[in-house]
């Protein structure tokens, strides 16, 4: 499924982790094989930040917001979208946004709700929010994040060495010839590869899920350059879900991407699930912002399993640092 939008404008891009940090070389000693030590150098995954007890992604989106919005000085009774992808909402119902939407003080008149999404969070959900603005007009913010690794196991298990925490706001506005491209595919019948229970249990088919990424998504991303007429000259950089060090390569290495257009954060952050690409995005700041205007191929693939990808111009001035913060708030 293709489409493209003219008039998607990416006001600004924040982004905040948590403070404490797991260092993975001590998680693979403790774990006492070589097949651990092994997958940190494959993962290329050193550590990750993970939240504190009572520590949420919403809390991660407020400070990601707070910080975007005193930038953009927007009025908040602008926004008339508030769209939040999430895995780890703050409760069953309502939907987070709603609370998200009372902390940062943003009006009555907007619309706010969850999305159930995982690796492809991001480009998935700014296809959303693009859509619900063209009837909607005003302004829009996108929140993507995840808090769900406070409670590690006391022995980790190999999978848990690949995730972290994470969480960002995008402020979106309407702005005539600004096209977005996007392309969007999902795979039902294969849900089970990479899933999560009611009970927090990580069932993944590692191989099936590498098998994926090289062979669907490097597929991918060549379809939506040629069905678009996007020459490889006109992409300044590669945004792709961080699923760790060895899939990104082998992607790149399949669609004859340059490795330095290809732009990472798993090292320092791991796999942070709906947020890796904005994460990737503000943690690459400084070479970013070596130009005024950027073009971006943004993939996002995975839990599903689905993938989907945008093309897209920003102004570079508005991406921010990452903010590390041990931040929570309660309401009680």
């Amino acid at each position: 499924m293709y489409g493209k939008y003219e008039n998607i404008k990416i006001r600004g891009i924040a982004s905040a982790v948590p403070t404490k940090v797991i260092d993975n070389e001590q998680c693979a000693e403790k774990l006492g094989s070589r097949r651990a030590k092994k997958q940190v150098l494959l993962t290329g995954i050193r550590h990750r930040h993970c939240v504190k007890k009572g520590q949420s992604a919403s809390d991660l989106s407020c400070v990601s917001a707070e910080k975007l919005l005193q930038k953009l000085q927007w009025d908040r009774n602008d926004i008339r979208v508030i769209v939040n992808v999430t895995q780890s909402p703050d409760v069953h119902t309502p939907s987070t946004a709603m609370i998200i939407q009372k902390r940062l003080g943003i009006g009555e008149d907007c619309l706010a709700f969850d999305v159930n999404l995982g690796c492809t969070g991001y480009v998935s959900g700014l296809q959303i929010i693009a859509a619900l603005m063209q009837n909607t007009g005003g302004k829009g913010l996108l929140f993507v994040g995840d808090g769900m690794y406070s409670e590690m196991p006391e022995i980790p298990t190999t999978d848990s060495l690949l995730f972290g925490d994470g969480a960002s706001a995008t402020a979106i506005e309407l702005e005539d010839n600004n096209p977005m491209f996007y392309a969007q595919k999902t795979d039902g019948t294969r849900h089970n590869l990479l899933s999560v229970a009611l009970d927090g249990t990580l069932t993944m088919d590692g191989n099936s899920v590498l098998l994926f990424s090289l062979n669907e998504v490097s597929q991918s991303i060549k379809e939506c350059k040629k069905h678009f007429s996007i020459e490889e000259e006109s992409i300044d950089y590669y945004i792709l879900h961080q699923a760790q060090k060895l899939i990104l390569e082998g992607i790149s290495k399949e669609c004859d991407i340059a490795s330095e257009k290809v732009l990472t954060s798993f090292e320092e952050y791991g796999n942070t699930s709906t947020a890796t690409l904005p994460i990737t995005i503000c943690n690459n700041i400084q070479e970013i912002q070596k130009k005024k205007h950027v073009r971006l191929y943004l993939c996002g693939f995975g839990v599903g399993l689905a993938w989907s990808s945008v093309v897209v111009e920003l102004d570079t001035d508005c991406i921010l640092p990452i903010e590390v913060t041990d931040y929570s708030y309660n309401d009680l």
